[in-house]
Formats: C-alpha cells, structure tokens, sequence
C-alpha cells in the first residue's frame, strides 16, 4: 500500500489534467524489445555479434560488414495480444490480432567480396525499414466496486472552484450533473450522485493502435576478415492512438442516477532521429565479439487530445431529456522527448559447419529520458519522477542456430527487465521465447519464427481520495509470426 500511494502522489503532481503528457510518455517510447525479420526473431534477436541479418542495422550496424553479396528483404507478420485483467477479484480478457510488417529493404555491395591488397574485403550501403515496437492491443477491466467511484475523481478535482473556474474535464462533469455544487457551502466543495452510496458496476474498454518504426541508412565495411566497421543513420517515427471508455452503472434502484460514460481520447505522432555505431572483431574464425552504442533519439511530439462524457438518468427531465452529454474540443500540445542512451555487447561462437551460439546485452538507462517544451516548468515534475524512479535496464537476448543445409532450426530467449524502481513497480520485465526455421537456396530465402512474450504491470483506475486509488493488475501475453522473403544478387 506504501508503495502504491507514493506512485498515486508522483502522478497528481505531474499532471493536472488526465491526459497531460508525463512520465508514461517517456517510458512508453524508449521501452523497446526485439523485431523485425524471420531470421533475426527466431533467435530473439541475439545478433550484435553476428551480422548478415538486415535487423541488425537497427542494433549493430557493423553486422552490414558481414554481408558478401547485394540482396532485398521483405517481412510481414502476425501479432495476437492477449490481455487478462484482474480487478476487485473479477477477471476480463481482451483479445486483438493484426498483421504488419516488421522489415524491408535493400543491401548493396558497393564494393563486392574480394581479397585485395587494400584490405577491404567488402563495403555495402543499406537502406530500409524496421518495427521496433507495437502498441496495438485492447484491454477490458471490469468488476463491482464498493469502495469508491470514478467520479470521486471528478469531484476532488473541482473542490475548491466555482463552476467558472473548472477546467475542461472537471467542467464536462458538472456540465452533465455527474457532479454538483453543495448549495451554502462557502469551502465551494462538490458531490455527485453516488457519493457514499457505492456498489455500482465499473467498465473500462481500452484500444490502443500503433508503433514505433526506424527507417535506417547505414553503411558499413569487412576489414580483412577480422573488423567488421558501421553506422546507422535512424529516422523514427511514433504513432499511438489510444481511445478509452470507462462505464459506471448504479445498482441503486431508487436512485434516479443510471449510468455515465467518460471518454478519452489521445492521438501522438512523433518523428526523431539517432546515430548507432558499431564493430564486430573476428580474433579467430569461430569467435566474435560485437559492441554498439546508439545516441539518444531526439524527438519532437504532438499530441492531440479530446474527452466527452454522458449521463443517463431514470426519470426524464421537464423537457423529456433523460441524458445529459459534454465534450471538450480538441486540443494540440507539441512538445519534445529524448530518449535514452544504449550500449550493446555480445559474443557469438560459430560451431563450423554446425551451427551457432550467440548471445547479448543491452543497457539502457531510462532515468535519462526527458521532455522538453517552450514553458520549461511544464516538466519540471514529470522529469524529477523519471529521474528519481526510473532506473537502468539491463536487457539479455540469447539464440542458437542449428545448421541442416539447406534446413536452418532456431531458438532463442530475452529478457528485459522493468524499468522503474522498486518503489515504483508500474511495469514489470518482459520475458519471451522463440522459434524459427529457415531454408536456403544459392540465390533466395525464407525465414519463419514465432515468438511468445508475458510480462503484468500495475494498472492504475484512478484516485479516489488523497493517496488512495483503485488498482487493476494487467497479465499481457503476444504472440508473433514474421515471416521473411529474400532476393542475393
């Protein structure tokens, strides 16, 4: 409970809206985990060390070194979310499937593979495109509250005003007699119509769409078969839609109160750019070591937001209206968001003819995201959040490659841990497995893999009274398939 209060008095200071940006924006787009091709997930994307995977321009681009001829790449996938709720001891779960594409793009030998005299045994550009994070899921929570409701949320935020005064959100609630004026009291203290009289059923439909993709161009070279050299220019683009309904309905028959609905509404685009370098040494032919550093990513952002609410009432009004309805028009805010630094290492060994082991490690230390605005004090509290309890990641990605040429068998594992501090656990580790096959011809290939990944955050309703909120617990689990086409010549 110490806990949960400390992150329900961190978030009222940072936002005085309900969708003012925050902490949850700088997290939600510098929290990143592996995709993109067949080849690249199937080994859960343990590949800083190895290279010749078009992926790995967005990890280590001195993998492009490693590439001995021009090819094209194309990857659509699969992605199924599934999301269980737990609330007040009741279960909900949403289900949502859609297909994307993960990666594409092109590898050119600038200067095809040869031993010469210069050393460079080969140089080559790549341009393209590859999916770094999905948003796209929908949740339900749902389960009969006795404690509070959501529209004690809705009266704290007025207390203290008059009616004029309100803002938006606390306007369309007492536009719509979700909330009222206590008539005489000089304190300007509100009360709606389930206050103390609690028990009603509670409903929030959230849908999220959207992700992050990097367009990358790199350019990279193979130094005498022992240092592979590269670096990425990234261009990132970030679109997140997010619509959430919450639902009350009073069980109080007598009460003439029904029902009400409060929408949110959030649109954010974003367009940033990085650098990423890397190498990869070969001391000997069966073993590798790779080493990336990506520079923050610098991002500017706007977001567009909307709310509405309505209430429904038993008993019809003078004029026969038995509901009330309110929105706030749209309103833009712009912005920019720094993500963090990353470092990658790892070690691959190449068993001959057999296969291959590799393995890596990112760190990322997420206390170093920041926002940015042109009034300064507009983060001054979301930015001390992130800098006292967000903390470094220390991500780990393992794979292995089984050689049945032409017949390739892959597995892998990962695990990227949360980024927030004990004492504000609002997310947790993501942890997944993968499998893949693939099979190669002198000129074209084809990589299949699937993937699985589970992790449960701390979801929070709302705040009911100063330091206390109502609390759901979200178990997500996606499942992906990536499937990926390419062309050598």
């Amino acid at each position: 409970m110490v806990k949960k209060v400390f992150i329900i008095i961190l978030i009222l200071l940072s936002s005085t809206h309900f969708f003012a940006q925050n902490e949850n924006d700088a997290l939600r787009y510098s929290f990143l985990t592996h995709g993109g091709t067949g080849r690249y997930m199937g080994m859960s994307g343990a590949f800083s060390a190895l290279g010749a995977d078009f992926s790995i321009l967005s990890t280590n681009p001195a993998g492009i070194g490693m590439f001995k001829k021009s090819r094209i790449v194309f990857a659509p996938g699969i992605i199924s979310t599934s999301l269980k709720a737990d609330y007040f001891n009741e279960t909900s779960q949403d289900d949502h499937i859609h297909a994307n594409i993960n990666s594409f793009g092109a590898i050119l030998n600038l200067k095809s593979y040869q031993e010469d005299d210069s050393g460079w045994r080969t140089v080559a550009f790549g341009v393209g495109y590859n999916r770094l994070r999905n948003f796209s899921k929908d949740i339900t929570i749902e389960a009969t509250n006795n404690n509070s409701s959501y529209l004690d949320l809705f009266m704290i935020k007025s207390d203290g005003y008059t009616p004029e005064e309100l803002y938006d959100l606390e306007w369309l609630a007492f536009d719509t007699y979700a909330t009222d004026t206590i008539p005489g009291d000089i304190e300007k203290r509100y009360i709606h119509p389930l206050y103390d009289i609690y028990g009603e059923n509670q409903k929030k439909n959230i849908q999220t769409r959207g992700g992050i993709g990097e367009y990358v161009f790199s350019l990279g070279g193979n130094y005498d078969d022992i240092l592979q050299i590269g670096a990425t220019f990234g261009i990132q683009q970030i679109h997140y839609e997010e619509i959430s309904k919450f639902t009350e309905e009073s069980q109080d028959l007598a009460s003439d109160f029904e029902s009400f609905n409060f929408v949110d509404s959030v649109v954010t685009e974003g367009s940033g750019f990085n650098f990423k370098f890397g190498m990869i040494y070969r001391p000997v032919n069966y073993f590798r070591l790779g080493l990336a550093f990506h520079t923050p990513t610098f991002y500017t952002m706007k977001d567009i937001y909307s709310n509405s609410m309505k209430t429904n009432w038993r008993t019809a009004d003078d004029n026969g209206k038995s509901y009330y309805f309110a929105q706030t028009d749209e309103y833009e805010y712009n912005y920019e968001l720094y993500t963090p630094f990353r470092a990658v290492a790892g070690v691959a060994l190449i068993l001959s003819r057999i296969g291959i082991l590799s393995a890596d490690y990112e760190y990322v230390n997420y206390s170093k995201a920041r926002l940015r605005a042109d009034l300064v004090d507009d983060f001054e509290d979301a930015n001390s959040i992130i800098s006292e309890n967000f903390r470094a990641g220390h991500n780990f990605r393992g794979g292995v490659e089984i050689r049945l040429a032409p017949i390739y068998l892959r597995g892998g594992i990962s695990y990227y841990s949360s980024a927030t501090s004990s004492t504000f656990n609002a997310t947790g580790s993501v942890k997944s497995y993968s499998l893949g096959i693939g099979l190669k011809t002198i000129d074209t290939y084809i990589d299949i893999a699937f993937s699985h990944s589970f992790s449960d955050d701390d979801y929070m309703m709302y705040e009911y009274d100063a330091g206390l909120a109502e609390w759901a617990n979200l178990h997500h689990v996606q499942d992906q398939i990536s499937i990926t086409l390419g062309y050598k010549f």
